[in-house]
């Protein structure tokens, strides 16, 4: 008998053992998952909080895992999973509104407009959303009214990694990519790997901008190339002898001991000057406003060159990130950072500032009605002075991010994307128009109908006007408890006006057909 129960003895003890050692293997994957998303490595995390999804732990604590699954996927533009994961998230009680406004963005940037609309609608705040609603209503009718344009993906420069912010330099095309290929110079001692997407540190190269093709792809400067971390983009003056770069701040010390502190999340972007003298780069020189308590990067000038643009999240602002400006003062030293204003900047994000001939400035917006994530506009103006954005369309935008749209004179240019047919994450692509068409692609209407819109309200309210016949609009701001709308309406055109209230959207719609000459709307509710 004591046989028999001895191997059923061994049996139970082994079982036992392994799942002990079992519990021990998961907590260091826990452990690392944990650090790994405190450090804003995303996809790092992510691959690690996929690997507990089935075990044990991952079972007692799934509304965590599907919670963090989700951030991580969206901190690295999987739009994909990360809405699968912001679903799974709202079917749990612990879930919030913003996890709905996250479903939402991510359903936006995979084209499911009208699904995105339905999550917009439900979240508790409509003045919040209210942009994003208009993009997704725009979104439709801009798809069956593309640019007359010809985009190609740019196949000899283009890599699985991400390649974006081309410029021209001369005769080189001038771009960042994190694909650390060719003879790209590591600097010694430097991180090789950026965790929160798992690629390389994005540097600085150059190609040949030929008739028939791209040329070799190598390191633009060493020099300018040796960060530990990111460098790029850059712009240049206007005579080519001085580059301002973006770059990662190597000087904050942040200690890779500290196992819960973030490396990479904590890193701000700062402003750096090179001049080329004998034909080498001197520098770095770093802007004057640079703070390690926020960012200031992206830079590019007007065609004077005493103006510098640059996007920031630094206080004063009126977004999570703003466009800002300085003027050269008249000993060539830069001035105090203003503000560019309510008139582009918006309470979302605006960055990849371009400049282009007749003060006209790109940029990208994810605060303005658009199709996706960033989508590039256009206005006119300088300083703090601009006129209405204008949304570039298709194909210039898309679902995913779009943005640094950089032209090169007759009608034609570059920008970057990470739409979907890509070589790999953000890509870089050429445009054309064809010799007839505006460079501009959407012409403004001739606004002769004066309309005047008199509002009653408690509490402050987004209006938005929209012309459905064009599928533009503008918006405006009204405070309590009375308000005007003065503007000039196309004729022969269908309006609508959308008041944005905090729990419901009101719309009144009307038309300037039939020979009317003038429009008024008193709206008391």
């Amino acid at each position: 008998m004591m046989k028999s129960i001895v191997p059923y003895i061994f049996v139970y003890i082994s079982m036992l053992s392994s799942f002990r050692l079992s519990a021990q293997d998961q907590e260091p994957v826990e452990r690392k998952a944990d650090v790994s998303f405190q450090r804003q490595e995303y996809a790092r995390a992510a691959a690690l909080y996929e690997n507990l999804l089935h075990t044990h732990y991952g079972k007692r604590h799934a509304a965590m895992l599907h919670q963090r699954l989700a951030t991580s996927y969206r901190g690295f533009n999987q739009y994909g999973k990360a809405a699968y994961w912001y679903e799974q998230v709202l079917k749990d009680s612990s879930a919030v509104p913003a996890d709905r406004l996250n479903y939402a963005d991510m359903l936006k940037s995979l084209g499911k407009f009208a699904e995105a609309r339905e999550q917009y609608l439900q979240y508790p705040d409509q003045q919040r959303v209210a942009m994003r609603i208009h993009g997704c209503d725009s979104a439709v009718l801009w798809q069956s009214l593309p640019v007359r344009a010809t985009i190609v993906n740019v196949k000899g420069i283009n890599s699985s990694s991400n390649d974006w912010g081309a410029v021209k330099y001369g005769r080189q095309l001038v771009f960042v990519s994190d694909s650390m290929r060719g003879d790209m110079w590591f600097v010694k001692g430097s991180r090789r790997r950026y965790y929160r997407t798992n690629t390389g540190f994005g540097k600085i190269y150059t190609a040949e901008d030929l008739p028939s093709g791209t040329g070799y792809v190598k390191d633009f400067s060493p020099r300018i190339n040796n960060f530990p971390y990111h460098t790029g983009p850059l712009c240049f003056s206007a005579n080519g002898d001085t580059a301002y770069v973006t770059v990662t701040d190597p000087q904050r010390r942040i200690s890779f001991n500290k196992k819960e502190a973030p490396v990479y999340g904590v890193r701000h972007h700062d402003l750096v000057l090179f001049i080329k003298q004998r034909g080498q780069w001197q520098g770095p020189i770093p802007f004057p406003y640079n703070s390690q308590e926020y960012s200031t990067e992206h830079a590019v000038l007007n065609s004077a060159g005493n103006i510098l643009y640059f996007t920031s999240d630094r206080p004063g602002g009126i977004g999570a990130t703003d466009i800002w400006y300085c003027e050269k003062n008249v000993d060539n030293s830069w001035g105090t950072p203003q503000n560019c204003g309510s008139s582009i900047n918006t309470a979302d994000e605006e960055a990849f500032t371009v400049t282009a001939p007749g003060d006209r400035l790109f940029f990208a917006s994810k605060g303005w009605p658009g199709m996706g994530g960033y989508d590039v506009f256009c206005t006119e103006g300088s300083k703090n002075h601009w006129s209405a954005p204008m949304n570039m369309h298709l194909p210039f935008n898309s679902p995913g991010d779009d943005f640094y749209y950089f032209e090169d004179g007759d009608g034609k240019g570059f920008f970057s994307s990470n739409r979907e047919g890509g070589a790999g994450g953000d890509d870089i692509y050429s445009f054309s128009f064809p010799p007839a068409a505006p460079v501009i692609p959407v012409l403004a209407p001739l606004l002769r109908i004066p309309l005047q819109v008199d509002i009653c309200t408690t509490s402050s309210l987004c209006v938005y006007l929209f012309n459905k016949t064009r599928g533009v609009g503008w918006c405006y701001v009204i405070l309590p408890p009375y308000g005007e709308i003065e503007a000039k309406l196309e004729p022969d055109a269908n309006y609508v006006l959308r008041l944005h209230y905090a729990n419901r959207v009101d719309s009144v719609e009307f038309s300037t057909k039939d020979g009317v000459d003038s429009v008024y709307k008193k709206i008391c509710r």
